[in-house]
């Protein structure tokens, strides 16, 4: 990152509230492609601001998306974006840090509390089509969301579809592993409703994406790093369900307002098979039996 980069942020804070200096800013993340900074301000608020190259710009710009579509309904807690601009050769967005809670609150009740929230945000109306009016992204994999009527259809095309096809193409799926799980998107008609209550969804709620955290002096759950879309909002709860750290609560609560479907389970396995496709994309061969299993698992249904 640019030396003067620093002192860039600094310009950026003073542009939003000229009354606001920068104390201090150190180091989160950086992984080559992405830095995140903490900054602290003299008032003693704390921003972030996530980096990244500018031909990566248009990340950020589905983030910020995300972010303002989550919070607009105002039922579930996400962090304020002041600002996206590009500098010196990088792409900045600064918004509002959410710092982990410190003895304020019962946090079993705060994550009960964000169980009945996301199921109420999950049950407001979004139109009656899935897809989103722009592509995104889930982490560094593009995310296509064309526009469509049928959610078998779009899960078929735009998710397990584009996963495997990508998947293939870089030689992480054998042809043998490639055609199960096409075997079951021929079939996934018997696992997935054609016209579920279309949710906003946050679209890669696992824990790390969940910060338990306070506003006005309360315990609340804040949720970072959406890959929105409109489709089932069990979607959701098949991510927050594959690799755990959501407490009990935070699920009974949700079911507690919206009632579960008789297909529940094999709606998950489904959903969760296209994180784990992802997964496989990201990182590497290390997730193919993970898809394999839940492929055979849906195939023997």
């Amino acid at each position: 990152m640019s030396q003067s980069m620093p002192d860039r942020i600094r310009d950026l804070v003073s542009d939003i509230d000229d009354r606001r200096r920068v104390q201090s800013m150190s180091e989160i993340s950086s992984d080559g492609v992405q830095c995140v900074l903490s900054v602290m301000l003299d008032d003693g608020c704390q921003m972030v601001a996530k980096c990244v190259g500018e031909s990566a710009h248009d990340r950020l710009v589905a983030e910020a998306d995300g972010l303002a579509a989550l919070g607009a309904d105002g039922k579930i807690v996400v962090p304020r974006v002041y600002t996206l601009r590009t500098i010196t050769g990088w792409s900045v967005l600064l918004m509002d840090a959410m710092p982990a809670i410190g003895g304020v609150g019962s946090p079993e009740d705060a994550w009960a509390e964000f169980g009945r929230q996301l199921a109420r945000h999950h049950q407001s109306s979004c139109g009656g089509q899935y897809g989103w009016w722009r592509d995104n992204y889930i982490g560094a994999t593009a995310q296509i969301n064309s526009w469509c009527d049928d959610w078998v259809a779009f899960n078929a095309e735009h998710r397990l579809g584009f996963q495997t096809r990508l998947a293939r193409s870089q030689g992480l799926l054998t042809r043998v592993e490639s055609d199960l799980v096409v075997r079951v998107i021929d079939r996934l008609d018997e696992f997935l409703p054609r016209r579920p209550h279309p949710s906003l969804l946050h679209g890669d709620l696992w824990s790390g994406n969940a910060l338990s955290t306070q506003r006005d002096g309360g315990a609340v759950v804040a949720v970072i790093d959406p890959a929105v879309s409109i489709g089932d909002g069990w979607a959701d709860i098949a991510m927050m369900k594959l690799f755990g750290g959501f407490p009990l609560a935070c699920f009974r609560a949700y079911a507690e307002v919206v009632r579960e479907p008789d297909d529940l389970d094999r709606r998950l396995r489904v959903y969760q098979l296209y994180h784990l496709l992802n997964h496989l994309n990201l990182f590497g061969r290390g997730y193919a039996g993970s898809v394999t299993s839940i492929v055979q698992s849906l195939l023997s249904l």
